[in-house]
C-alpha cells in the first residue's frame, strides 16, 4: 500500500468498477485497483468456501473492489466517481 494514494470506490459491483475505471481512465486519471476475494480467506485449517461451501454466502458480496489514485488527484477523481455513480 503507498502512503501516497487515496481510495476513490470501495464497493462490490463489478458495473460500478468498470463506470470508475471508464470515468478516471476518460480524464486521463492514473488510477490501481485491487480486488478483495472474501471467499478465500482462511480460517483454521481451510478457506471458508473450503470448510463449509458456499451455503449462506452470498455471492454478490464474496469479491471486494478498491480503486485507489493518487493524493493529488483525489479531489478530481472523487467528483468523476461520484458523477459516473449516479448518472442515469
Amino acid at each position: 500500500m503507498c502512503f501516497f494514494r487515496e481510495d476513490v470506490y470501495v464497493g462490490y459491483s463489478l458495473e460500478e468498477l468498470a463506470k470508475v475505471r471508464q470515468a478516471l481512465a476518460n480524464a486521463g486519471i492514473k488510477y490501481s485497483y485491487r480486488v478483495l476475494d472474501h471467499s478465500g480467506q482462511w480460517a483454521g485449517r481451510g478457506t471458508y468456501r473450503g470448510r463449509y461451501g458456499s451455503i449462506g454466502l452470498n455471492m454478490k458480496y464474496t469479491k471486494q473492489y478498491t480503486v485507489s489514485v493518487r493524493r493529488k488527484d483525489y479531489e478530481q477523481a472523487s467528483y468523476l466517481v461520484n458523477k459516473a455513480l449516479h448518472q442515469r
